[in-house]
């Protein structure tokens, strides 16, 4: 696991989680704690069927007028066949600008598919900073 500070002294914790079951090569690679930690709740979850980051799925969205691109964190299929899209985010970035606009774009892409689209904030472990 690779730990980064960033200038705003938040820090992020990289790295790779091997041995799955529910996704199609077994390991993925995860951005922050709250991500492994989040990956690890979807593996235990008898309800899910499989699930990735490696979706291909690609939202436009504008910044003060300027194109970009957002790439949620998870697809979710669940075992009565409904998928959904999972966003793993941590404070303080529920507050910025980019985070509203990409959650804006993202329900209204979502919607038009009939999937879900949820934000995830927390878990317990990387919420305690215990991963």
């Amino acid at each position: 696991m690779k730990v980064y500070l960033y200038a705003n002294n938040m820090i992020s914790k990289k790295g790779i989680l091997a041995n799955l079951r529910k996704t199609p090569i077994g390991r993925e690679n995860y951005d922050s704690a709250l991500e492994r930690e989040y990956m690890v709740e979807l593996e235990r979850d008898a309800a899910v069927v499989s699930w990735t980051k490696k979706h291909g799925i690609k939202i436009p969205y504008k910044i003060l007028g300027f194109p970009h691109n957002y790439f949620p964190d998870f697809l979710v299929e669940y075992k009565d066949g409904h998928k959904e899209i999972h966003e793993t985010k941590g404070l303080p970035l529920l507050l910025w600008l980019s985070t509203k606009l990409k959650r804006e774009a993202a329900e209204d892409y979502f919607e038009k598919l009939g999937w879900k689209y949820k934000i995830i904030t927390k878990g317990k472990a990387a919420f305690y900073n215990k991963i």
